[in-house]
């Protein structure tokens, strides 16, 4: 491990680097150079624990580093200026810039014969989004797919709400929904949507195959235009007193369900 290399970064809301990535937490987006921003040591350490490359770590000048272990440029900034970058009210004053892994629709689809993939159709609430890919890993999905109208990846509450499963996980966003059935259909995956109608529970699918699984929208569920794409329809067995469950809890369910019947330990 080289010597640290700590630098003063200057303070002014004009500084490009820092503007840069204000811009990129502001619309859940990576920097102009393709990186993302990361907040707080434990998701730092989830990212490089999972072999991420860390680019550079912006440290609030009373926050301890002399113990870090990192060939990470480190950058310290006062308090006004680390906090025009910060994306929690309570922060604990440490944001890496981390170089993630590229992942792709056809990719995914690849892999499918290892798992399920999640496909999120429309879905806004970050913090579901980013629990349905902590729930995807921990269930052994081939990777997870973001519809065009879903919330951004590379939002900071997606990111945080992954506990670092966005790491690890191949995740392919803002793809079209023809696009999605066309690579599915020739890659020979089935798409299986839910709907408290459906004839058929989530039991009598055999989740051995080659099955991408589409979650809609948490207010309308999914669409027309979604439905007719899905080559069967699903219901999660429910008492006839609850209409429906929180799109995570459903994804939970679901994934639980297929786990099982992989055989997954």
């Amino acid at each position: 491990m080289r010597e640290l290399s700590v630098h003063i970064l200057t303070s002014g809301k004009h500084n490009p680097r820092l503007a840069d990535i204000r811009r990129a937490v502001n619309s859940g987006s990576l920097t102009d150079d393709g990186l993302l921003p990361v907040e707080g040591p434990k998701l730092i350490q989830e990212a490089e624990e999972s072999g991420l490359e860390i680019h550079s770590l912006f440290i609030r000048t009373d926050v301890e580093h002399d113990g870090l272990k990192t060939n990470a440029r480190i950058y310290l900034l006062d308090q006004p200026s680390f906090r025009r970058i910060q994306t929690t009210e309570h922060s604990q004053g440490m944001i890496a810039l981390v170089r993630l892994k590229e992942a792709s629709l056809t990719g995914v689809a690849a892999n499918s014969k290892n798992g399920p993939i999640v496909v999120l159709a429309r879905l806004q609430d970050p913090g579901n989004a980013g629990t349905i890919i902590r729930i995807a890993e921990s269930f052994g999905a081939s990777g997870c797919i973001g519809l065009s109208g879903t919330v951004a990846l590379y939002n900071p509450k997606v990111v945080r709400a992954s506990a670092g499963s966005i790491f690890r996980l191949p995740c392919a966003w803002e793809v079209q929904l023809e696009q999605l059935a066309e690579i599915l259909k020739k890659s020979g995956v089935s798409i299986v949507g839910t709907s408290p109608h459906a004839k058929d529970g989530i039991t009598s699918w055999d989740w051995r195959r080659p099955t991408a699984i589409l979650l809609g929208n948490e207010g309308s569920g999914l669409g027309d235009d979604e439905l007719q794409y899905c080559d069967s329809l699903l219901r999660i067995p429910l008492r006839h007193t609850v209409e429906s469950l929180n799109s995570a809890i459903a994804a939970s369910v679901i994934m639980y369900e297929s786990a099982k019947q992989r055989g997954m330990q």
